[in-house]
């Protein structure tokens, strides 16, 4: 018996061309070093071949491709300390009145309130719940 899993065929694609890529540059980079314009020419031609097939696969894929640059952010970002971090200020106007102001870059949801007990509640449903 045989066990499969699905792939997102434009993912893996994309995946694919992206290390041709870089294989690529690699090679022309030492092709330029080296001066050999031949080599050189066939190597910006081969490139220039994968950028039309890459657009070509993002172009098929435009929802897919977003929800995948959107995970590698936010894979990218929760590695980075203090880059979804909550943002809250406390502020107090003329009258005496306390507000807390409250962001979350990661959603872009922001709160502002009177209340500190509000902001905490709000804060545990948005921020710890995620």
């Amino acid at each position: 018996m045989t066990t499969s899993t699905l792939v997102n065929d434009s993912e893996l694609r994309l995946k694919h061309l992206s290390s041709m890529v870089a294989s690529l540059a690699h090679r022309l980079e030492v092709a330029r070093a080296c001066q050999n314009e031949q080599l050189t020419a066939l190597l910006e031609r081969e490139y220039e071949q994968l950028m039309v097939e890459r657009r070509a696969v993002l172009f098929a894929s435009s929802n897919s491709i977003r929800a995948w640059v959107q995970r590698l952010w936010d894979n990218f970002a929760d590695t980075m300390p203090g880059l979804y971090q909550l943002q809250i200020k406390q502020t107090i106007d003329d009258t005496g009145r306390t507000r807390w102001h409250v962001y979350y870059p990661k959603t872009g949801q922001t709160l502002v309130t009177e209340s500190e007990t509000e902001m905490q509640d709000w804060i545990k449903e948005t921020y710890w719940s995620v």
